[in-house]
């Protein structure tokens, strides 16, 4: 079985490369490593049984702010049988939200876990390990597995509309399911910064949008 890494993971590759060929007689089900242009992922099996979406300290605040991370998640569920997020950085993570007021801790609260639940990826913070922790992961789910994934897979990219991008920033936020997120859209003429700059009251407008969820949305859009 292979493993690809993707070829944008510059700062990955190599690392990933030596501590494998270091520790090849650990690692008895990859038979190579190899570097990939993936359509979805960061990392993979060749026979998509695995998929693995990796984050950094910035890369895992700037995916939450921009809506790609449900995104992301959604495909790598789609694309996958196995499929996890690796955060590298914990406590860099909750050092830049302490540091930027701007980026609310609820809103990375939300997204994060509305995209783990709806899209069933479960999330490991990996810190330092995340050479050795991701190539056994790989290497355990092969145990007892390789008769049943042989054929070479080839993941296919889900295309997302704008609007459901925006959608998933809007439903991000604790409370609001897709029908409000939807109403709200509608409503606001699907821009986020005219939903951001409305009025309690013009929110209290939307149909199923009370005070609390009103008082709510301004609260982490502000």
């Amino acid at each position: 079985m292979k493993v690809y890494i993707d070829s944008r993971e510059q700062d990955k590759i190599q690392t990933i490369k030596s501590y494998w060929a270091d520790n090849r007689k650990k690692f008895k089900h990859i038979d190579s490593i190899e570097t990939k242009l993936l359509a979805t992922g960061d990392m993979s099996t060749s026979d998509g049984l695995v998929g693995i979406e990796r984050k950094s300290k910035a890369d895992f605040i700037v995916s939450i702010c921009e809506g790609k991370l449900k995104k992301q998640l959604y495909e790598l569920n789609q694309n996958y049988q196995f499929a996890f997020l690796l955060v590298e950085d914990f406590e860099g993570i909750m050092d830049c939200i302490i540091k930027n007021p701007q980026i609310h801790p609820n809103v990375i609260k939300g997204v994060t876990t509305s995209s783990i639940a709806r899209n069933r990826v479960p999330l490991y913070y990996v810190g330092n390990f995340y050479n050795s922790f991701v190539l056994e992961m790989i290497n355990k789910f092969y145990d007892g597995r390789i008769e049943q994934y042989e054929k070479e897979y080839t993941p296919i990219r889900r295309a997302v509309t704008k609007n459901e991008e925006l959608l998933n920033i809007i439903i991000g936020i604790d409370g609001i399911g897709a029908t409000e997120g939807n109403k709200l859209l509608q409503t606001f003429g699907n821009s986020i910064s005219k939903i951001a700059n409305a009025s309690i009251e013009e929110l209290m407008k939307v149909e199923r949008i009370g005070k609390t969820k009103a008082e709510h949305i301004k609260e982490i859009l502000s």
